[in-house]
C-alpha cells in the first residue's frame, strides 16, 4: 500500500492466537489463521470453526473483538460504544449536543474507529496481492470462485473490481459460463486456507 498515513500490514508469525479457537462478538467461531498487525490493531484472519452453508467461511477481527475460550474480549463492550458514537454524533450534527457529549463524542469516535479502519487497510492490502489463479469469496453471498483477471480496470488508483469464474455451485442462468465481474469491497482473498 502506497499510502502515507497508514502503514503496510505486519505479518505476526509468532502470535500466541495462531491456532486458537475463538467467538466474535456476534457469536461466531472461527479459528485463527494469519494476524497482522495494522496501525498497532491487530487483526485476526479466521476461518470457520463449523461449517455453514449460509455463513461465509472466512472473515477478519480486530484481536481485541475476540474471545478465546473462557476469557472475554478485551473489547467486549465496543458493540456499545459504537452505538453510543452513532447516538452522539446525530446530537453533534443536530446541534443539540452539550460539551460534555461533544467532548465524549470525540474520544469513543477515536477509540471505535481505529478497529473498522485497521480491518479496511488490511482488506485493501490483501485484495492489492490478489493475482490471477488466486481463489476469492464474495462474503455477501458466499460465492466462490477463482479471479481471472484481477485488474480489469488498470487505470484506477484501486482495484474496484475483479473478474472471477465462479465455482459450478455458484453458477445460475444469469452467468452459464459463472464468469462476472465483482466488486472487491465485498471479495475476500482465500489466502490459501479453504
Amino acid at each position: 500500500m502506497n499510502n502515507e498515513s497508514i502503514p503496510d500490514p505486519i505479518p505476526l508469525t509468532e502470535s500466541d492466537w495462531l491456532g486458537q479457537t475463538v467467538t466474535d462478538l456476534v457469536g461466531r467461531q472461527g479459528v485463527v489463521r494469519r494476524v497482522y498487525e495494522v496501525d498497532a490493531v491487530q487483526v485476526a484472519i479466521l476461518t470457520a470453526a463449523v461449517s455453514d452453508p449460509d455463513a461465509c467461511p472466512i472473515w477478519d477481527e480486530p484481536l481485541d473483538l475476540l474471545a478465546r475460550d473462557g476469557e472475554k474480549a478485551a473489547f467486549a463492550d465496543y458493540s456499545q460504544q459504537a452505538d453510543e458514537v452513532g447516538r452522539l454524533e446525530m446530537a453533534v450534527l443536530r446541534g443539540d449536543a452539550s460539551a460534555a457529549e461533544t467532548n465524549r463524542y470525540r474520544a469513543l469516535r477515536n477509540r471505535v474507529a481505529r478497529y473498522p479502519q485497521a480491518q479496511s487497510s488490511l482488506h485493501f492490502a490483501l485484495i492489492a496481492q490478489v493475482r490471477e489463479g488466486d481463489r476469492v469469496i464474495d462474503y455477501l453471498k458466499n460465492w466462490q470462485g477463482t479471479v481471472l483477471d484481477p485488474d480489469p480496470l488498470p487505470r484506477m488508483s484501486f482495484r474496484p473490481k475483479m473478474t472471477v469464474r465462479l465455482d459450478e455451485a455458484h453458477r445460475d442462468e444469469r452467468w452459464p459460463d459463472g464468469i462476472v465481474d465483482l466488486w472487491t469491497v465485498t471479495l475476500y482473498p482465500a489466502l490459501g486456507l479453504l
